[in-house]
């Protein structure tokens, strides 16, 4: 153990304190932050048009702020499709230049006719088109979060080829992703010919869902956005017209819509009802890919938590399939016991667990060997798997 327990011990505690007393405060914050927002529920237009004409990004509420809406039943035959993915990493010090992504998937359909598919497919990348993307004489290899995107890119062209291939049946059917649906990893780039080979492709798929007219929900759980709550802070406290408490009387407190989880601001969903919806604000960078393709979102009571579900335009605009989106997900959160079961089941299929490495590890280097291809690694990693003094 390299890992020095009783030096670390003591920052453990000054942490626990910390985190103690600041929940102590945030129980006045969030009861006062929930009465504004219950007293401005019924001025939500006057917000989202303050939101839009911010300079800061912030969602647009799409009705009353304290709107309910309740769980409707589900069809007994259905289908719920869900997508994950997992990945061996580039390392520059091994003995080659390649990354893996494995895409897990889970099928169910219920009712009359139960049927379950779950499995998983990995790729291996290793040409050099398939590592990097060169754009003229520029060469950036796919790693961290382009990897990511890549990622995502696969997870959403599997979940959209299973549901083709489950459409002709005509059965109710919804797709659920994990995480968000707007890939915030590119905004921050400015070379365009990454959002190109890497956004473009993503937003591709979501549009040929959208024409086989498949609901599409994607789960967050414990969501730790504080976009609305931002919205309220500079439609509310920022306007001339009034404001939290700390904000009126300049006591430098900090505001209490400052940082604070949006899911706290939801608490008063009862189980299985979701909030109004919100449309998300689309970076610059990214407006261009999005358009006409920009998510929405929702907070939901699954009772275990609040999550948040984003959804694209063709689910929040039809009343039927939005409110499929949110059955299935309460029903598959019963039978996951907090969490949507198939992507539990779909995350199963496609992690790549320490000992999967090692054993691609022992894989790789035997065939580099039998094929009489140098496998050499790095000095650096050469020596940390050999000990000296």
């Amino acid at each position: 153990m390299t890992l020095d327990m009783l030096k670390v011990s003591p920052r453990v505690a000054v942490m626990a304190r910390d985190l103690k007393s600041r929940f102590a405060l945030l129980v006045p914050r969030m009861q006062e932050a929930r009465s504004i927002m219950q007293a401005r529920a019924g001025d939500w237009q006057e917000l989202a048009d303050l939101a839009r004409n911010s300079k800061r990004r912030l969602p647009h509420p799409l009705g009353p702020l304290d709107w309910r809406g309740a769980n409707e039943p589900l069809p007994s035959d259905h289908v719920v499709i869900a997508t994950d993915g997992s990945q061996i990493e580039p390392d520059r010090h091994g003995p080659a230049d390649f990354f893996l992504l494995n895409i897990g998937w889970a099928v169910v359909r219920y009712g009359s006719e139960p049927y379950a598919d779950l499995a998983s497919e990995p790729t291996l990348y290793h040409e050099p088109k398939d590592t990097y993307i060169t754009h003229g004489e520029r060469r950036v290899p796919i790693q961290d979060r382009h990897l990511s995107a890549k990622r995502a890119v696969e997870e959403i062209t599997q979940a959209v080829d299973l549901a083709e291939g489950w459409e002709p049946l005509a059965l109710p059917l919804t797709v659920l992703g994990d995480g968000t649906l707007l890939q915030w990893v590119l905004d921050d780039r400015p070379d365009d010919f990454l959002r190109v080979a890497l956004l473009r492709p993503y937003v591709d798929q979501l549009a040929r869902l959208r024409d086989l007219g498949v609901p599409l929900g994607s789960y967050i759980s414990r969501p730790r956005s504080i976009e609305v709550a931002t919205m309220l802070h500079e439609t509310i406290c920022r306007q001339p017209t009034g404001g939290c408490g700390p904000c009126e009387r300049g006591i430098g407190q900090p505001c209490v819509f400052d940082r604070l989880p949006d899911r706290e601001l939801f608490r008063f969903l009862e189980l299985g009802e979701r909030s109004a919806l919100f449309e998300m604000a689309v970076p610059s960078g990214l407006a261009e890919y999005y358009a006409g393709l920009e998510p929405r979102f929702f907070y939901l009571n699954v009772g275990s938590e609040i999550a948040r579900v984003e959804v694209p335009p063709w689910t929040a605009d039809d009343p039927a399939r939005l409110a499929l989106v949110q059955a299935v997900i309460m029903d598959q959160c019963q039978k996951g016991l907090g969490y949507p079961n198939v992507l539990a089941r779909a995350h199963e299929q496609a992690v790549v667990t320490g000992q999967d490495r090692m054993a691609f590890e022992y894989l790789l280097d035997a065939v580099l060997a039998r094929e009489g291809v140098p496998a050499r690694t790095s000095e650096k990693l050469h020596s940390k798997r050999v000990r000296a003094v």
